[in-house]
């Protein structure tokens, strides 16, 4: 598992898709609201969808300890085992599967469906779990940090709907995307998508260059344009 505390008991097969089991060992554990010592209230098995393997979907059962506190007048009552570097609260993917997905959509040029179909899963499943992980990066400021080569190129977003655009049908999207072409120490190019903004004209990119503020535009020494080919009436 790679992670400290836990540990595989039992690897199997069913239906094409590999079962593994883990848990972490008995030991001690205090009430986390009053602190005296709890008693052990058995197992409860928790199932989550883990990163593909041997080309097959995983399921992964946790099988989390559950505790009850001794202290008559304490308000917690009964409480489950938690670890966030293996799984959040409430979970469907483990923290690898959902990195191991984002990390497929950026670099493999992978789709969400594409990978609800390798583990086995929905693409609601797979978007619910990594669209928080997404939205936290997409709000770091420091993915724009020491940009120094930019590239910009526009985009038609075409949505497959079996309806027509007039009746409801999803049309195609005008797309500005920014790229990170900043060469590492090793003279390799990033190739980083920046961001994606609506429009396809030159004030879309110079709306979106004004929002990274002074000290973003003084860093770029080399801007890479491709030539936008519809009529830019805002120019």
């Amino acid at each position: 598992m790679g992670l400290d505390g836990f540990h595989v008991i039992d690897v199997g097969e069913r239906a094409v898709v590999v079962r593994v089991v883990v848990e972490t060992p008995v030991e001690p554990m205090g009430c986390r609201a009053c602190g005296v010592v709890a008693h052990s209230h058995g197992r409860r098995d928790v199932r989550l969808v883990d990163v593909p393997c041997f080309g097959r979907p995983v399921r992964l059962i946790w099988r989390k300890r559950t505790w009850c506190c001794g202290e008559e007048k304490c308000p917690a009552g009964s409480f489950i085992e938690q670890n966030n570097d293996l799984a959040g609260p409430r979970s469907w993917l483990s923290v690898r599967a959902c990195w191991w997905a984002i990390n497929q959509l950026r670099r493999e040029g992978a789709s969400v469906q594409g990978l609800a179909r390798q583990i086995g899963t929905t693409w609601r499943t797979v978007w619910r779990s990594i669209k928080p992980l997404l939205e936290v990066m997409a709000a770091d400021p420091a993915r724009f940090e020491n940009v120094t080569s930019l590239g910009v190129d526009e985009h038609i977003w075409h949505h497959v709907s079996t309806k027509p655009i007039g009746a409801g049908g999803r049309g195609p999207k005008e797309l500005t995307g920014m790229v990170d072409l900043t060469h590492d120490q090793q003279g390799r190019v990033r190739a980083r998508l920046l961001d994606l903004v609506l429009g396809r004209s030159g004030k879309a990119y110079a709306d979106w260059l004004t929002e990274r503020g002074e000290g973003f535009r003084k860093g770029v020494k080399v801007a890479a344009l491709d030539r936008f080919q519809v009529q830019d009436r805002d120019r």
